[in-house]
């Protein structure tokens, strides 16, 4: 585990080096919320009904709080990276170490992690200890039951888009796709909004896709909308979509790596 322990730390290090950009991105977090903020209290004060969508005003304010903060917490960011070493000969470096590609990524994105958690969990413990305080179901095991399913998702979202990434080896610029596809699956995964408020078949829908298992069960989770079965049976979906991904990203990787033209690097 040295060498994982290394490339962790090297993750840390790099997020801390680009402070800036560190920074701006935690900041382009606070716009959607804004909008969302004011949206929904827009909808609510000129709606005669309570609950709207089925949510009331309070608990769709703490869904967009909390979907915003996990989607900051799941995001990778290192498929463009992937892109470019498969292109550019990137990938000849990493043929001949001990430590695989994709471990190496994973390893490293896990450390450019840690700035990012310190920042933010202080601020997502003041949103549930108020929530809690407004009286919202939330106990401590919910919690622990949140932090599970939050680290299952940062796992789920890193294999889906090392899945993504590998589509550098058919395509002649993936890149170019990337950003499209990254608001689609934040879009789709409730990270803008709760998907079942477009009612039964949509909610339907998201529970058996795994992107929702990114952003909108964990926060359906500590918001108090699952109970424990609902739990269970999201913990299944979750780990059954990681296994998933890892044998389609290994797949993927073994066909892939067959058509790399070593290039450069």
């Amino acid at each position: 585990m040295k060498s994982e322990r290394c490339v962790f730390l090297m993750g840390v290090e790099q997020a801390l080096e680009y402070r800036v950009s560190f920074f701006l991105s935690m900041l382009s977090a606070v716009f959607p919320i804004v909008i969302q903020t004011t949206m929904w209290n827009y909808l609510y004060r000129h709606s005669d009904a309570a609950a709207v969508f089925g949510y009331e005003r309070g608990e769709i304010l703490l869904y967009s709080l909390l979907a915003s903060i996990v989607s900051q917490l799941v995001g990778t960011g290192f498929e463009g990276e992937m892109n470019e070493d498969i292109k550019m000969g990137g990938l000849n470096k990493y043929l001949v170490r001990p430590m695989g590609y994709k471990r190496y990524l994973f390893f490293r994105f896990l450390g450019q992690k840690v700035p990012r958690v310190l920042i933010i969990a202080p601020v997502m413990a003041a949103i549930i200890v108020l929530a809690f305080l407004q009286g919202l179901p939330i106990s401590a095991g919910r919690t622990a039951a949140f932090l599970v399913s939050l680290s299952l998702a940062i796992i789920l979202n890193f294999s889906i888009y090392f899945c993504i990434g590998l589509f550098g080896f058919w395509l002649t610029d993936a890149g170019q796709l990337f950003g499209t596809i990254s608001i689609v699956l934040t879009v789709i995964s409730g990270g803008v909004f709760p998907l079942d408020i477009f009612g039964g078949a949509a909610e339907t829908l998201v529970n058996f896709l795994p992107f929702g298992y990114t952003t909108q069960f964990p926060v359906n989770i500590i918001n108090g909308r699952f109970g424990w079965a609902r739990m269970g049976i999201g913990f299944a979906f979750q780990i059954g979509w990681i296994l998933i991904f890892v044998w389609l990203g290994k797949k993927m990787w073994k066909h892939g790596i067959k058509r790399y033209a070593a290039t450069g690097g």
